[in-house]
């Protein structure tokens, strides 16, 4: 996730807008089965630009990176997660990951299907589909490892593991806890393995690496029989930090990025008089997407900025 720009001025006092990151860090840990297919959702504000200029090969091609999430982040991360319930016995959580799989194939299957429709339609130059291909894999590569990245921040552990640690803890179950959080970052560890080092990524090995030894540390820990947590229970959500690996670089800073989406006459015009209105930069590899909303009415408007030109590419109004 970014972080909150140091610099974004305001609009007035009732027009603040900061660029933060809790919302939607929220919503994810609210909707797990949301945070799964993040990539894929992204995709569609892509997919969305190319069906409004009527570029079928473009669209096309971003209705496949959408399919390509699902089948190359989605799957794997629902099917890590589905046979862990499964295998520990908790049966509620296994018919729920069940679901998200029937859901997620029925999102592949639509993507793949309005690909092929795409390709059937009037032809795109081969140099803008060979330059969009280059995009869509930067793009892929930079969500690729935002899942076990954020591992901790949202999704499964939020809502699974640190729950169940709580009950632990409240019983006085230290064995209980640490079984658990070497649980976590075994799963972690399967992520990276199963996400990024299948897919090709270079450098993440370590990252599983570091998971794995740090859940064999807790498993022995565990086996102790501590009357009290040791330190190394919580120290899981500092491997990524000490080997922060960045697929693809940006040289822009987000809060420079948000003064370009800002200073868009459409973007002014849709916040005009809006109040509580927050900002979120994401860079996507090649392009950053900058939403503006608030409480009252959502998503406000949505800009797509290039990273080498920084251009504003495209503006969409409201949730789409």
């Amino acid at each position: 996730m970014c972080r909150p720009p140091e610099s974004a001025q305001p609009y007035g006092e009732q027009r603040l807008i900061r660029a933060l990151c809790l919302f939607p860090l929220f919503f994810l840990i609210a909707h797990p089965c949301v945070a799964i297919r993040e990539g894929a959702a992204t995709a569609d504000i892509f997919i969305k630009r190319y069906e409004r200029s009527g570029d079928f090969g473009e669209l096309a091609l971003w209705h496949e990176a959408a399919a390509e999430c699902l089948m190359r982040i989605s799957i794997p991360m629902n099917k890590i997660a589905h046979d862990y319930y499964s295998q520990r016995g908790y049966k509620k959580w296994a018919a729920r990951a069940k679901k998200e799989t029937r859901e997620i194939q029925e999102q592949y299957k639509h993507h793949r299907k309005r690909a092929k429709i795409a390709w059937q339609k009037l032809g795109t130059p081969k140099p803008a589909l060979d330059a969009e291909r280059e995009n869509i894999t930067k793009f892929i590569a930079t969500w690729l490892p935002r899942y076990p990245d954020r591992f901790y921040e949202f999704g499964i552990y939020p809502t699974f593991f640190r729950k169940q640690r709580e009950l632990a803890e409240r019983k006085g179950d230290y064995v209980r806890v640490l079984q658990l959080e070497a649980d976590a970052a075994e799963m972690c560890a399967a992520q990276y393995e199963k996400i990024l080092i299948a897919y090709g990524l270079k450098g993440y090995q370590k990252h599983r690496d570091a998971y794995r030894q740090h859940a064999l540390l807790l498993q022995d820990l565990a086996q102790q029989n501590p009357k009290r947590l040791p330190k190394e229970v919580s120290e899981a959500k500092q491997i990524a930090r000490s080997l922060e690996t960045q697929a693809v670089s940006t040289p822009r800073r987000a809060d420079v990025i948000l003064h370009i989406a800002k200073s868009d006459v459409r973007v002014k015009t849709a916040l005009e008089g809006q109040i509580g209105v927050h900002a979120y930069p994401s860079f996507q590899g090649f392009a950053w997407i900058v939403r503006f909303s608030n409480h009252r009415r959502g998503n406000l408007v949505t800009a797509i900025i290039d990273e080498k030109t920084v251009e504003v590419l495209d503006i969409f109004y409201g949730i789409f």
